[in-house]
């Protein structure tokens, strides 16, 4: 009921920009369920501001942020169904259709920040473009988030033994099998509710970037924070297959444009904001653990089997991805 009331409003509001946007030859929508603050959303506010300069103004692209359109638990459904031209899409949300799209998710694979750019220019980006575009959605551009932590407010996790009995926010199947592997307890729930949950006490942690910890102000209702770099979560930019296809190539070439410097944008701002976030977090008074080579170990012994579970489960998109991934370490 809730998604059909969205697609109502999302209907009414298209309606409403394009009554008064009669000036503009092209007015789009894009959906963004982060924070303005965060540095993904400014590298898609770049993302607009370029496809207004390469358009000579003639293309404009409305960027609604913090989910005023759709949550990261929505946006694809929107996106299939053509509530919505563009939005930014969490790659793991597509996993409940395609599995192997949980291949950012599993821990330990990708070594370091600039894993991602040469996983997907290796092909992996190409493979799994052809995978979405079947189900009827198209990569306009890729956006990094950078790495995966565990937050808690009951205890420091500095072995799988630290996660027995907590129940800690998963935000894919691929986070919520790391977790369990660990010995948690996953509790999958959308990004915008982690707050309130932690408050509420509904659940005890989360997993999810430093700089999405402090955008979404979680420091104030945390206390623990293992900086174990776990895995690196990968979003996009997608749009609605059959209103891209309908757009004239001039159009068509003036977003991919525009989504190559806002995507290379991204990926160069990724290690400032982790630095800055991890020196705030710090600052406000959260206790950071940082594994030792032995303790981080553990946690990979712990979750080998993750790995294994996405193979069975993933078929050969899954076996091609993953053979990449590893090839790039």
């Amino acid at each position: 009921m809730r998604f059909k009331g969205l697609a109502f409003l999302a209907a009414f509001f298209l309606l409403s920009v394009a009554a008064g946007a009669s000036d503009a030859i092209e007015s789009y929508r894009l959906s963004n369920q982060l924070p303005p603050s965060h540095h993904i959303s400014k590298g898609v506010d770049l993302f607009a501001e370029k496809v207004k300069e390469y358009s000579k103004g003639e293309i404009e692209i409305k960027v609604l942020h913090s989910a005023q359109l759709f949550s990261d638990a929505e946006i694809v459904e929107a996106l299939q169904n053509g509530l919505v031209e563009l939005g930014v899409v969490p790659v793991n949300k597509w996993s409940g259709m395609i599995p192997a799209a949980d291949i950012f998710e599993m821990p330990f694979v990708f070594a370091d920040l600039s894993s991602p750019e040469k996983f997907l220019k290796a092909g992996g980006g190409k493979l799994l473009d052809e995978a979405f575009q079947e189900m009827g959605a198209k990569v306009v551009f890729w956006v990094d988030y950078g790495f995966v932590q565990f937050f808690n407010n009951v205890r420091p996790l500095r072995k799988p033994e630290d996660f027995k009995g907590l129940k800690i926010r998963a935000f894919s199947k691929g986070s919520a099998d790391s977790i369990e592997a660990l010995g948690g307890s996953p509790v999958v729930i959308s990004s915008s509710e982690m707050y309130m949950a932690l408050q509420r006490g509904t659940i005890d942690g989360v997993t999810t970037g430093m700089p999405a910890a402090v955008s979404r102000k979680l420091h104030e209702v945390l206390k623990y924070m293992t900086l174990c770099n776990y895995s690196t979560a990968q979003f996009m930019v997608q749009a609605n297959l059959p209103w891209w296809e309908k757009l004239p190539e001039s159009t068509k070439e003036v977003l991919l444009k525009a989504g190559n410097e806002a995507e290379e944008w991204i990926r160069s701002a990724i290690a400032d904001s982790e630095n800055e976030a991890q020196r705030f977090l710090e600052e406000y008074g959260l206790q950071i653990t940082t594994l030792t080579p032995e303790e981080h170990k553990a946690f990979v012994d712990a979750t080998i089997k993750v790995r294994e579970t996405f193979l069975q489960q993933s078929g050969t998109l899954g076996k091609q991805l993953l053979d990449i991934a590893l090839s790039i370490r």
